[in-house]
C-alpha cells in the first residue's frame, strides 16, 4: 500500500491540492475523479495532514464503501457519520441504532480519536450536542474506582439507558447484587463490573 500512497507524490494534482492546504487555501474543489481515486486522494491526504480528513459522501452506501477502501490502503479504521431516523408515525418499536452510532462517532471525534470521518450530508447538516455538553452527559467507571452503585445505576438511567433483567443490546444495563452490566454505544460488546462493597473488583468485556 504504501507503494500506491508513494505514487501519489508524483500526481501534479495531488501536489497542487496538496500545496493549497498547506498554504491554508481553503476549500479546495477535486472533481473527476472516479470511487477509487477519491480514497487514494483521501488515503494520501490522511498521511500527509497533521488534521483529520472528513469525506462527505452523498449516501450511507457510498459512505461505507469509501470508508472501506481508504481504511484498505491506509489501515487507519473510519468512524462513519450517518443521518438519524426520523419516526412520524406511532409505532410498538423503534430503533435507536443509529442514534447510538451517532452518539460513538461524536464522542470519539470530541476525544481526538478520529482522524478519518466519513459522513453523509444529511448527518452533516442534522443539530446534535456541542462537545462540552456532551462530556457532562458521559458515565466514565475506572478500573481502580470506588462508586455507590446504586446512584451509578440512577445516573445510567437518567441519560437514557434502559434497566433490564439482562442485557441484551446497546442503551441497556442491568445491575444485580455487585455486577453492573452495561452495553454502551462506543462498543461492540457490553462490560461487566463486579464490585467488592464500592470498590471495581474487576472490569471487562463479555458476550
Amino acid at each position: 500500500m504504501k507503494l500506491l500512497l508513494d505514487i501519489l507524490q508524483k500526481v501534479p494534482e495531488f501536489a497542487r491540492l496538496m500545496a493549497d492546504l498547506e498554504g491554508g487555501r481553503s476549500p479546495v474543489e477535486v472533481a473527476g475523479l472516479s470511487p477509487v481515486h477519491r480514497a487514494h486522494f483521501a488515503a494520501g491526504l490522511l498521511t500527509r495532514l497533521d488534521a483529520p480528513v472528513v469525506l462527505v459522501c452523498a449516501g450511507e452506501d457510498e459512505c461505507v464503501r469509501l470508508a472501506a477502501d481508504v481504511t484498505a490502503l491506509t489501515g487507519v479504521p473510519v468512524t462513519l457519520i450517518g443521518a438519524r431516523e426520523f419516526l412520524f408515525h406511532e409505532g410498538a418499536v423503534a430503533s435507536r441504532h443509529w442514534e447510538h452510532k451517532r452518539l460513538a462517532a461524536f464522542w470519539e471525534m470530541a476525544q481526538g480519536r478520529a482522524p478519518l470521518i466519513a459522513a453523509t450530508v444529511e448527518g452533516l447538516l442534522q443539530r446534535t450536542l456541542p462537545p462540552g455538553e456532551l462530556s457532562t452527559h458521559v458515565v466514565e467507571v475506572k478500573a481502580n474506582g470506588s462508586y455507590d452503585v446504586t446512584e451509578l445505576a440512577d445516573r445510567l438511567a437518567a441519560l437514557g439507558y434502559a434497566r433490564c433483567q439482562q442485557v441484551e443490546g446497546v442503551g441497556q444495563f442491568a445491575l444485580r447484587g455487585g455486577i453492573l452490566d452495561v452495553f454502551s454505544p462506543d462498543r461492540d460488546q457490553p462490560v461487566r463490573v463486579e464490585f467488592w462493597d464500592r470498590d471495581v473488583d474487576s472490569m471487562g468485556l463479555f458476550d
